[in-house]
């Protein structure tokens, strides 16, 4: 995934197949996978980041607590909403810290200025926790960050940042 500047705004709302040209034929043109939109955010407490853990079979990694964008809802909106939902935290958002699109996703990421609640897994994740399929939500600091994989990739940059109190890193105008 790549990131670019914030002030752009989606071609395609949340549900919408978009066209693709089909390269096999100059007259054919072809339905695209569904493109996925995504808003996340970062919590951050006592200089620990919030992450949902994931365990599947042969496979571990870590995302940040989020969802699908619904339609008729702003990023804003489905953040606050996957928010509590995945997690029980009501949070205030501080700003929107990047987009990152993916060939298939664009992820909306914000920053928590405030958040309060106690802190629960909830949501379809509840849900589908099963031996093969687990979500646990857990606190990283920096240096705990640095040794897991977390998706999408370039995530890892801005968490840092501001984990360590750094500029965030520019993104693609």
């Amino acid at each position: 995934m790549r990131a670019r500047a914030i002030r752009r705004r989606p071609l395609f709302v949340a549900g919408e197949k978009m066209e693709q040209w089909n390269e096999a034929g100059a007259d054919e043109w072809t339905q695209a996978e569904p493109r996925r939109w995504r808003a996340s955010i970062v919590i951050i407490e006592h200089g620990r980041l919030l992450l949902m853990r994931r365990v599947k079979p042969e496979k571990e990694f870590f995302v940040l607590p989020g969802g699908n964008i619904k339609k008729n809802e702003t990023p804003a909106m489905a953040c606050v909403r996957e928010t509590r939902e995945e997690t029980g935290l009501n949070v205030w958002l501080g700003g929107q810290i990047c987009v990152l699109e993916g060939n298939s996703r664009t992820e909306h990421v914000f920053v928590a200025r405030e958040h309060r609640g106690l802190l629960r897994l909830g949501g379809p994740e509840l849900a589908k926790l099963a031996p093969d399929n687990h979500y646990e939500l857990v606190w990283l600091d920096a240096a705990q960050l640095r040794r897991v994989k977390l998706r999408p990739k370039a995530l890892m940059p801005y968490c840092l940042a501001l984990l360590e109190g750094r500029a965030l890193p520019a993104t693609e105008a």
